[in-house]
């Protein structure tokens, strides 16, 4: 990680209506959380909290991420609930990835929780999600300066994206948000993390049909001075 420009924005996409494709520019960085990665032409970061994901994803689109990031005990791999296993940590639900991108693993509360065998060198974060994750994530590695695409606070999804009943072990594709108060919940917390560590997050909000590209660029980067929780929503 020691390679990145720290003073680069890193664009997040998550999974909500405002959900755009984002066009590869070598002004900024992109992240993709959980099933993103597949709005976003290259990845820098992909960052998952649960390893159901990893299924959705063909070699094509697995060769255009160049980072995945996910905790030592990965939600979503037992085929009966969320909860994490210790026989199947980061290292065997990611063996058929490494091929093509660099493993990071960290921890989050789940591994405490259920008294893993979690390794107390690998960093740790106190998250409810993956978006918090990957936000945590990059601060961690010197990053300061985001924007937000899909951080949806009233819920739903994008019409490409998908969530997971967790009920089903992360084989069942649903259209509707499961709690659409978690989502306010999320927003919250990642407004609190910014807050408290100094940093810049930008909610961009595009007109359907658009992506996220050099020129939607130019508007954020005049506010690369600025702190805080911010929010910009381009017309038609």
């Amino acid at each position: 990680m020691k390679n990145y420009n720290k003073d680069k924005f890193v664009i997040l996409v998550s999974a909500g209506p405002t959900a755009r494709e984002v066009r590869y520019s070598d002004k900024y960085y992109t992240c993709g959380v959980n099933v993103t990665p597949k709005l976003i032409e290259r990845t820098n970061f992909w960052v998952v909290n649960d390893a159901c994901y990893f299924q959705d994803f063909c070699e094509k689109e697995l060769r255009s991420i160049d980072n995945l990031a996910l905790p030592e005990f990965p939600h979503s791999v037992n085929g009966v609930n969320m909860h994490p296993s210790a026989q199947f940590n980061y290292e065997i639900v990611t063996k058929q990835l490494k091929p093509f991108m660099n493993i990071h693993p960290f921890n989050i509360h789940t591994s405490r929780k259920f008294n893993l065998p979690f390794d107390p060198e690998i960093v740790y974060f106190e998250t409810k999600s993956s978006n918090e994750s990957a936000l945590r994530w990059l601060i961690h590695h010197g990053f300061t300066k985001f924007v937000s695409l899909g951080q949806d606070p009233d819920g739903n999804y994008h019409h490409k994206m998908h969530s997971r009943p967790t009920k089903s072990g992360g084989h069942v594709a649903i259209a509707e948000p499961l709690d659409n108060n978690r989502y306010r919940q999320v927003r919250d917390r990642m407004k609190a993390i910014i807050e408290e560590n100094n940093c810049l997050l930008v909610r961009c909000v595009l007109p359907s049909g658009h992506m996220f590209n050099e020129a939607v660029w130019d508007r954020i980067e005049r506010m690369k001075n600025e702190n805080g929780y911010k929010e910009l929503e381009v017309a038609e």
